[in-house]
């Protein structure tokens, strides 16, 4: 089960200006790559709570998630699949591994998105947001592996991820995982989670 943004799709730098936009029509500073990884987590409201310093009110919330999806997909074509993103799918795919993609990207905008990139043909299923933002992966993969396994042991299940929401939902669930180091936090918070980090997807894949 592979995650999408930061994962398979090499987007901070996007994820980046787009955060740097919202938080810009409330008056903070412009954030760098070690301010994201510094104060980064999900609930992502608690992120820009950490941003500001104080908690945020429900209504600066959702004009900063506006903003930042707004600013997200007006900066999309900067964005592309991590450079060993095909390699690694065809690797699992050629060993006759079932793959399925779970995102918290909104569902009806992630499955056009995903098929652009010429990635759509390797998943048995692709799920992305469907409902309020910003909320906990846990939930989405329960619902994800319940559909694709059923009662299979999700001990047989390899998450492959980028973030400790990652971590977190396969642990929810009893799946194993593996993080990815895509440059969105940093090394030592991802191995402090008890999961293996790798450099790379295919490094990533060899675990499967």
């Amino acid at each position: 089960m592979w995650d999408w943004n930061g994962t398979l799709f090499d987007d901070l730098h996007v994820v980046i200006a787009a955060v740097n936009q919202g938080i810009a029509s409330l008056g903070r500073a412009p954030i760098t790559l070690d301010d994201y990884r510094d104060h980064y987590t999900r609930p992502v409201k608690v992120f820009y709570d950490r941003l500001f310093g104080r908690t945020i009110s429900e209504h600066e919330w959702r004009t900063l998630d506006q903003r930042f999806h707004d600013g997200y997909r007006s900066l999309l074509e900067r964005a592309s699949l991590r450079a060993d993103a095909l390699a690694a799918l065809e690797f699992v795919s050629g060993r006759g591994i079932r793959q399925s993609l779970l995102s918290m990207f909104p569902h009806e905008e992630l499955v056009p998105l995903v098929s652009r990139m010429g990635a759509a043909g390797f998943f048995e299923r692709i799920d992305g947001l469907v409902g309020e933002p910003g909320g906990a992966k846990a939930g989405y993969l329960e619902a994800h592996l319940g559909l694709l396994i059923g009662d299979t042991d999700p001990a047989r299940v390899l998450v492959v991820g980028d973030t400790p929401d990652d971590a977190i939902a396969a642990a929810h669930v009893g799946a194993r995982c593996v993080l990815v180091e895509s440059g969105g936090h940093h090394r030592a918070e991802l191995e402090q989670l008890g999961v293996r980090v790798v450099g790379s997807l295919l490094e990533a894949v060899d675990q499967a």
